[in-house]
């Protein structure tokens, strides 16, 4: 049985909590290497959605407008 991982990222908003697909890894260590990459990456890995609430958040003083994504990687079952 092979493992098959979902790459997932998002953002923590005063909304709650978004998720997105950033695409899929055939292995644990395909996955583990996104994860890596990206979580010591100073910015700029993944893109904001334009359906992201950051987008039209109107709490002008937002602490977590300028936050970091978090990343994961959800093993799928085959």
């Amino acid at each position: 049985m092979s493992e098959r991982f979902e790459l997932l990222y998002g953002f923590v908003h005063c909304r709650g909590k978004t998720t997105y697909s950033a695409g899929y890894a055939a292995t644990r260590a395909e996955a583990e290497a996104w994860l890596k990459k990206n979580r010591e990456a100073e910015f700029g890995t993944v893109k904001i959605p334009p359906e992201d609430p950051v987008r039209y958040c109107k709490a002008a003083l937002c602490p977590l407008k300028r936050q970091k994504p978090w990343f994961d990687a959800r093993l799928l079952s085959e």
